[in-house]
């Protein structure tokens, strides 16, 4: 499975009626909150695997979840470990989480609970995704940038890796790489 076939499933009107269920939220505004939600999470992987040691602890953590069934999570959201996504989001976005949730909360009129609810119902299927991927493609830790640049620009829809950035630049200077370079220092070390 890759980006495009995850992005079509999550579209998927029972995907998103569960995913609803789950979070206590509209499935209209679910709907947009993945397609702003997922590219802002990839954006801020892709920014750690910049560096080596960015890169190596990524293509680690996604090596953990190559063989996760995404399909199977997918169709029957209830199989969806969101203690999985809770932990996999703190390790991502770290300090930045709840400055994160607030803005896509914002954005969609949701509340940041249901954001988070979401987050970590779509973060276990993310990283089956892009691992599975990495498996597929033999990624090692020199291209895995590679992997989620192809995937960021198969998910981000319009104007949507602005927003990303936007959710991600708290100090509001207009660069995330001092923003996303604090929170990813402890990323996918566990």
């Amino acid at each position: 499975m890759d980006m495009m076939e995850l992005m079509n499933l999550l579209g998927n009107k029972d995907m998103l009626d569960g995913i609803s269920k789950n979070s206590g939220a509209d499935s209209d505004k679910v709907g947009k909150l993945i397609n702003m939600g997922l590219p802002t999470i990839m954006k801020a992987m892709n920014k750690n695997a910049t560096s080596n040691d960015g890169a190596q602890s990524l293509l680690n953590a996604l090596k953990q979840h190559e063989n996760d069934d995404v399909e199977d999570m997918v169709k029957n959201p209830s199989k969806i470990n969101r203690q999985d996504g809770e932990k996999i989001l703190g390790h991502i976005l770290s300090s930045k989480k709840d400055v994160v949730n607030n803005n896509l909360a914002k954005e969609t009129g949701l509340g940041s609970d249901q954001v988070n609810k979401i987050l970590s119902q779509l973060a276990p299927l993310l990283m089956g995704t892009l691992g599975q991927q990495q498996k597929n493609s033999n990624i090692d830790s020199n291209n895995v940038s590679n992997l989620l640049s192809d995937a960021l620009g198969k998910s981000a829809k319009g104007g949507m890796m602005d927003l990303a950035e936007k959710f991600l630049d708290s100090d509001k200077d207009g660069s995330i790489v001092d923003d996303v370079g604090k929170l990813m220092g402890k990323f996918f070390k566990k």
